[in-house]
């Protein structure tokens, strides 16, 4: 979603407070038919079924009501930003529903990153492991190369803030939720 910088300087401290308040309500309008999940700027819906055609009338349906609420709070929604990802088993294949408004179409993804997590349809965990090993490849090559020139305790900041945080991050998250 987009807002307009009009109301809070951008970067200000009070400025994601007072988005926060003013979207405070926008769970509540589609909250019958999905989860809402907030996190600062993010926001994703969780919508499931186990029919594709109660599933393709809830997307449509809180997708509506999602851009109604943005109409009357004056936002919009970035469709650049804006994605469809549909999670299914091998066995069940996906149902190929389509988003529109307005004459424009969201994206349907096959993988998404997700609060760090690169998930995908089938909840396959293969990208997201070959991400994080080249990631973590990168911060091992980092600390190989600064390891002449640096003293234990710079070394040890390097790991802490390239590595350590790669490997922790999701523990974090799965400690908090």
């Amino acid at each position: 979603m987009e807002r307009s910088s009009a109301w809070s300087p951008q970067g200000s401290v009070l400025g994601p407070l007072l988005f926060l308040i003013y979207i405070n309500d926008l769970p509540k309008i589609v909250s019958d038919e999905s989860v809402p999940v907030l996190f600062a700027d993010d926001t994703s819906f969780i919508i499931t079924s186990h029919d594709n055609g109660d599933l393709k009338h809830k997307v449509k349906e809180v997708f509506n009501k999602i851009n109604k609420w943005f109409h009357s709070n004056s936002l919009r929604l970035n469709y650049n930003k804006t994605y469809f990802l549909q999670f299914h088993t091998k066995a069940n294949k996906e149902n190929n529903a389509q988003i529109s408004h307005s004459n424009k179409i969201t994206a349907t993804a096959k993988s998404i990153k997700f609060l760090g997590l690169t998930l995908d349809t089938t909840l396959n965990w293969k990208h997201h492991i070959s991400e994080l090993t080249l990631r973590l490849n990168k911060a091992c090559y980092t600390i190989r190369t600064i390891r002449p020139f640096v003293s234990l305790t710079a070394l040890k900041s390097t790991y802490l803030s390239y590595a350590h945080s790669i490997v922790i991050w999701p523990y974090i998250l799965g400690k908090f939720n």
